[in-house]
Order: structure tokens, then sequence, then C-alpha cells
């Protein structure tokens, strides 16, 4: 029977919880949680605190013993992005390891979104009917806030922004000792750090009227859902209403009303105003609280992986937050479309040579889309602007070191190869070398087939000979500078795969 449980533990910055779940049912058996908070002043750019450690081993023994009295062999134990941001993570990561056997897999921000979008869109069951029209997903992290906007059922943009309740809690207590009015110097610091991202945001999500199915908001979760039911829809007046409540209350009345504890009750009046504003910036319809966080995310993940539902939904999500991020750089459509095309048909043919997984394909798909948003900063050497801005950048359902791929993918399509850029190189695993030079290689090729950005070639076939592979191009156009360009960005193909490949054209119409 254990064969079908799964343990997942996350470690956050104000908590550790654990979740016990049948893959097959995907009912939750156990929910645990400590409220150990390792990593409160990480925003104050402080270490972690090595007695709080101390405290989170000893809930994590409590959790294992737990997952050992259920049979369960399947387990992970997973930490924050927030929690990885502290300078001393990987030490906290490495004593956790030692004391207890678990290792820690670090989350990106997009993936804990990512995730927590699969778990709405399976568990919350107004989802699809809320998203055929317009729909925002705001997710509230501990420093952060999330925002995947949804149009015709379809995910249309995916944004973060570096404000939550925790990194606001801290500028509060901060204004309590330095301002005569505290909370509206907090309103206006919110507003104005809202206003600044928001402003960036295309115009048309700018504009448009919004379903928000809020995710994260513990404290108000606890008081607004009834218990046994997972969400609760609220009207932006009823909200408002609330907000000016909790404006004007004493911390002792908000922990009698609210029944929350002295540790959280801080985060109330940071969480309500940033979501009051939140509500206000993408035009509200009304406000639907839903009792699901990265923990239940995660569940939900790894039963998608065990197969006991489809990923393609989800999986477009990803390529859907990757083509937004390249129109924010205004990449060129048709090219990368092209690009996109000829890179997946290259990979798909090439299966016998390259032996990567369907994961691989998704990466080589993403990097095609992305590969030229360096260009944005300057045409020259803009592979290694597009290098730098991916590092910077947070796609949807991607790792950190999923996205480190992706860019380095982009920094080798061009010009440079791995051999001649061996300092940035060798920052990456043996593996995932292998990774990036096979996607590089076969992104240069199919990015040389639209080198003018002409779109002058219509599709290509692939045949795979002992020591060559021969593409053959379909077009009735002069292919001069597309042949150039092959034969130049082909050594690399042939130096990872052995095979010299071959470009022959074939006209379109006799």
């Amino acid at each position: 029977m254990a064969d079908n449980y799964f343990g997942a533990m996350l470690v956050n910055v104000s908590s550790i919880e654990l979740s016990i779940v049948n893959l097959k049912t995907g009912t939750q058996t156990e929910r645990v949680r400590s409220t150990v908070a390792i990593g409160e002043n990480i925003y104050n750019h402080e270490a972690i605190n090595f007695e709080n450690v101390a405290e989170a081993t000893e809930a994590l023994r409590g959790f294992l013993q737990i997952i050992k009295d259920y049979g369960i062999t399947n387990y992970q134990l997973w930490g924050s992005q927030a929690l990885s941001a502290a300078p001393n993570a990987e030490f906290i990561r490495d004593q956790i390891l030692s004391r207890t056997g678990l290792s820690i897999k670090w989350l990106s921000l997009a993936q804990e979104s990512f995730v927590r979008n699969e778990a709405i869109a399976l568990k919350f069951k107004p989802y699809p009917q809320l998203v055929t029209k317009s729909a925002a997903i705001i997710g509230l992290n501990s420093g952060s806030t999330t925002f995947s906007f949804f149009a015709n059922s379809q995910l249309i943009a995916s944004h973060n922004m570096k404000l939550g309740p925790i990194r606001i809690k801290e500028v509060l207590q901060n204004l309590r000792a330095t301002a005569p009015n505290p909370v509206d110097v907090l309103d206006d610091y919110i507003n104005s750090k809202v206003d600044d991202f928001y402003r960036f945001l295309p115009k048309a999500l700018r504009t448009t009227t919004n379903q928000v199915i809020l995710v994260g908001a513990a404290p108000l979760n606890n008081y607004f859902i009834p218990t046994g039911e997972t969400s609760r829809t609220l009207t932006r007046k009823q909200f408002a209403t609330f907000t000016h409540q909790v404006m004007d209350a004493s911390n002792q009345f908000l922990m009698e009303e609210l029944h929350l504890t002295e540790e959280n009750v801080e985060l109330v009046l940071p969480e309500v105003l940033l979501i009051q504003k939140l509500l206000t910036v993408v035009h509200a319809d009304a406000l639907h609280l839903v009792n699901l966080n990265v923990l239940d995310g995660l569940t939900t993940n790894e039963q998608i992986a065990a197969g006991y539902h489809p990923n393609e939904h989800f999986e477009e999500q990803i390529i859907a937050a990757a083509t937004d991020l390249a129109h924010r750089y205004r990449v060129e459509p048709h090219h990368m479309a092209l690009v996109t095309h000829f890179s997946l048909h290259l990979f798909d043919q090439l299966k016998s040579l390259h032996h990567l997984t369907n994961r691989d394909r998704l990466l080589l798909q993403v990097a095609a889309i992305v590969h030229d948003i360096g260009g944005f900063i300057d045409t020259h050497e803009h592979y290694l602007h597009s290098d730098y801005v991916l590092k910077q950048s947070e796609i949807l359902g991607l790792s950190a070191e999923e996205t480190q791929i992706i860019a380095a993918v982009s920094r080798y399509h061009s010009t440079r190869t791995p051999a001649e850029d061996l300092a940035h190189f060798q920052q990456l695993t043996p593996e995932k070398r292998v990774i990036v030079a096979k996607l590089a290689a076969i992104l240069r090729l199919a990015d040389a087939l639209d080198d003018a950005h002409q779109q002058t070639i219509s599709r290509i076939s692939v045949s795979v000979r002992p020591s060559k592979v021969i593409i053959t191009a379909f077009s009735d156009d002069e292919l001069s500078l597309i042949h150039w360009a092959f034969n130049y960005k082909a050594q690399f193909f042939t130096d990872v795969f052995g095979l010299k490949p071959v470009l022959k054209q074939r006209r379109s119409h006799k």
C-alpha cells in the first residue's frame, strides 16, 4: 500500500511542513506543520541562525519518523527560493544532510509559482470557468509575489515582483520605530513598489479586468475559509471593509478575531495592505481565496510525474511564459517561430544520436524561443546579452539549473562555442555540459537555416548516414548566405556528435 504514497517536506522562511499523499487518489492522509522560523531575518541580509537549524533538524527527524510509521520510502525535502538566497544557505543544506540524511532541493520562484498553478488547476473546481475569460493567479511568498495571467484558458503572461508579506513586515517594524504614522507610510511604500512594477507590464494586462485567485495568504485563509473547505469568494467591497477593520485593530484584537498566534499576527497588516493594492491594479472583479500552497503544488506535481494526470497542459504554460519573455524583449516573432520549428524537427529526427529526454526537448524549445532576447540590448554579440538576461530571469516552471542551461545554450547558439569559452562553460557539471553542448549544436543548425531572418526555407527533411547528417532545405530562393552560415555553424555539431552536417537544397516548386 505504501508504494502509492509520497511524503513531501518543505522548509521555508517561517515554517516547515510535511504532507503525505496517496498519489493514485490524490488524498492527503497526513499534514504536519512546525512553526520553526528558520530564516525570517534573511531580508535584512542576515545569515540563518544555527540555533534555528538545530530546531529545524529536530522537526525534520520527527517528520521522518511519521514517514517511517507509514512505511513510505518515496519522499523528498525541498527548500523555498527565499531560503536558498540566504548567505549561508549551502552550509545549512549540508548540515541538514549530515544530521538527517535529507538532501534539500532548492526551488526557484518560477517553480513555486508553477506547481501552485498545477494544484489550482486540478484541485480548485471553479478554475476552468474562471480562466476562460480573464483571470490572474496571484501567489504570495515570504518576500515576493508571483502573477500568472490567463485568457481564453491559456496562460498569456507570468511575472514576479520582489515584494512579499515578510519583507513588508520588516519595513513596518522599522517604520514603527522611526515614523509618527507608520501605517500610512507603509501604505505609500506598498503603492509605490507595486505601481513601479506594474507599469512595466504590457498595456493590455494593465487595463484588463480579472477574476483573482489568491494563494499563500495563510492568516486570511484561516479566517475566511470554513473548516473542511478549500476556498472562499469575496467581493472587492467585502475585502475593502475587512482592510479598514485590520488597519484600525490592535494585535490583541486580531489574534482573538482571526485566531492567530503572536508569530503570524504581525503579517496580517502587511498582507492585507498588499492584497488591497493588488486587487486595485489588476482591476479585480472578485477575490477567490484558495487554501493551497507550494507544498500542495509539489505533491500535485509528483502525481503528474507518476502518470496520474496528463502534463501537456502544464508544459504549455512553460512555453507561454517563455514566449511572453521573448515578446517583452521584442524578439522577431517569425524568426523565433521558424527556428523553434526547425530545432524540434532536428531533435526528433536525431534521437539516435543525442539520446536526450523529453524534458531536454522542452528546454531546447524554450531556448529556441528566447535565444535572441539579448538583441534588445545590443545586436553586437547579442548572444552574450541573452546569456546575462536569462540568468537574471524567471521562466515559469523551470528550476534555477534549467534556466542556467537555457542561458548557456543561448550563449552558444551563434558564434562562440564552449571550447572557446571554457572558463564560463566549466561552471556546469560534466553531465550538464554535455546536454548544453548537444542542445546548442542543434540550435546552431536551426538558427543557421534562417540566418537572414527572411524565412526563405519552408521546410526541411533529415537523413542520418554513417558519417554525415544530410539536411534537405526546401526553398525556391537563393541560399548562398544560409549555406555559408550553415557550414560555419556546422563544425560544432561535428565536434559534439562526430557526424558532419551537409545542407542540400531542393526546389519547392519544380
